[in-house]
């Protein structure tokens, strides 16, 4: 039942894939991109606020924020996203479950994501979540796949696999309340949320899972196209290309510049901002690049499958990214 209860969070994703949807063929008229509000999605919030207008020549770019990976592979395979920025969990397991229907355009950002434990709770160590419930993002999303690939090397598995450990999905912004009244032990969060939980005195950092986690060097952020609109649309494809690498360059040479945009962004969505020494020491937790690290995608791969979310088996070359 547990198990059953951590896949129904696919459940969109796998009705989306079963009926077959798919947005019209040929050249199309605007482009439809789709990103995160984090910083581990710098690059797009600098691609979408200027580099993607002057690379695609007048074509229009449309935008839309999503809360999680796993919503945003929907949008991709229901037909109403052409591009998107997410993490490479949720591509894996759409790989998974619908070969072909998503392409891996290039790499944005590695690193980004950190353990945090609630303050007093004791936790040092992978092994010490045994027994503990653990907040990720969404089922299914690159944290929860970061999680599950820790658990499996300590030996231990999620509560859903019959194991002693917990992990439950928790929004970003109620992370802090989820902290404040003891519903979570511990978070594997993107930046910049888990240092705001550290700089709010919530939770102190877990520095033996982090160098663990840093070590495999897992991009936080990739970019993906639909396959039907990089067919239809190859000049267009090249333009997000080229137009991502440039906001990566962008990112690379003035981190501050991410930092100041995202506080833009986020006060225009919620009223809010973080600090900007927040931001900072986020920023430095990852590295915007176009490259992806060998063997980084197929650890994602492994862990979908030894969690019991893929779907079917993903071919190598689609972990490798294909801008042509």
């Amino acid at each position: 039942m547990r198990a059953r209860s951590a896949l129904a969070a696919l459940g969109v994703l796998v009705a989306v894939i079963l009926t077959g949807c798919g947005g019209p063929t040929g050249p199309a008229d605007a482009v439809r991109v789709g990103f995160f509000l984090n910083v581990t999605h710098g690059p797009a919030l600098l691609a979408v606020a200027g580099e993607f207008t002057s690379a695609l020549a007048g074509l229009p770019v449309e935008e839309q924020v999503f809360a999680s990976g796993p919503e945003e592979v929907s949008a991709l395979l229901g037909g109403s996203l052409d591009a998107g920025y997410l993490g490479p969990g949720p591509y894996v397991l759409a790989e998974g479950r619908a070969p072909g229907r998503l392409r891996l355009l290039a790499g944005v950002v590695t690193g980004g994501q950190s353990m945090v434990a609630r303050t007093g709770s004791g936790i040092r160590s992978v092994a010490d979540l045994a027994g503990r419930t653990v907040a990720v993002p969404a089922h299914g999303n690159t944290q929860d796949l970061t999680l599950r690939l820790l658990l499996d090397r300590a030996g231990l598995r999620a509560a859903d696999q019959g194991g002693a450990v917990e992990v439950v999905p928790v929004k970003n912004a109620a992370l802090s309340e989820a902290m404040r009244q003891g519903v979570v032990d511990a978070a594997l969060a993107p930046a910049p949320y888990g240092e705001r939980l550290v700089a709010d005195g919530l939770a102190a950092p877990v520095p033996a899972i982090d160098a663990e986690i840093a070590a495999w060097r897992l991009p936080a952020t990739v970019l993906v196209v639909t396959e039907e609109f990089a067919r239809a649309n190859p000049a267009a494809t090249r333009a997000l290309v080229d137009a991502n690498a440039r906001a990566v360059r962008r990112a690379q040479a003035d981190p501050a510049s991410v930092a100041r945009l995202f506080n833009a962004m986020l006060a225009e969505a919620t009223g809010k901002k973080i600090p900007e020494r927040v931001l900072r020491e986020s920023l430095e937790s990852m590295r915007a690049t176009t490259a992806i690290a060998p063997g980084a995608m197929a650890l994602m791969v492994r862990s979908a499958e030894r969690s019991g979310y893929s779907g079917g088996p993903v071919p190598a070359s689609a972990l490798v990214p294909r801008p042509g």
